[in-house]
């Protein structure tokens, strides 16, 4: 097999955050736009049914401020509530409808649990990170793991009991690796 055509590329991990940070800023004001889009819409075909004015004369008076745009003005304060909510709520939203226990050093009720709490506290250490994320085991039977969090500080690992019975701990230690890359 000949490898020789493929390229070999050095990522630069800080211009990646950089570009996510721009990206994410860009699907937050597309969020918004589309709400705002969505209640002038309404306000022009409500607007147009009382006044009974051509769409395109109604349309530029409620940008103009002419006439007061109540639903888009409702629908963009819908898309920034909603946003401040799942951003202030992010961890209790992604555990919702699940039985998730935290693991702190002092409520480890098993050596599992102890052992999970642990290997995350070294992989926190080995990847640089600042913070302790929280860490939670969902009582559920299927497989999986994730991080959730908008910086470090707010950071949550939870990993199922399915998975974590299946792991042993070099197989652990790589799964929270993963998982504190996506921290990181």
């Amino acid at each position: 097999m000949d490898l020789s055509h493929y390229k070999s590329q050095a990522s630069d991990w800080r211009e990646q955050l950089r570009k996510n940070k721009r990206k994410t800023r860009q699907v937050i004001l597309a969020f918004i736009f589309l709400y705002a889009g969505i209640g002038l819409l309404v306000d022009v075909f409500y607007q147009s049914s009382i006044h009974h004015a051509p769409l395109g004369a109604i349309f530029k008076a409620l940008i103009t401020f002419k006439l007061f745009p109540y639903a888009t003005v409702t629908m963009g304060l819908v898309a920034v509530i909603s946003l401040w909510i799942t951003y202030t709520f992010h961890d209790r939203i992604m555990l919702m409808g699940t039985d998730a226990v935290e693991v702190t050093k002092e409520n480890a009720e098993s050596l599992q649990a102890t052992q999970l709490y642990n290997v995350v506290e070294e992989m926190k250490v080995a990847a640089g990170l600042r913070f302790m994320p929280r860490v939670y085991i969902m009582n559920a039977n299927y497989m999986n793991a994730f991080a959730s969090g908008y910086s470090e500080k707010s950071a949550i690992v939870a990993i199922t009991r399915g998975l974590l019975d299946k792991l042993d701990r070099p197989e652990l230690t790589a799964v929270m690796a993963h998982e504190l890359s996506h921290i990181r």
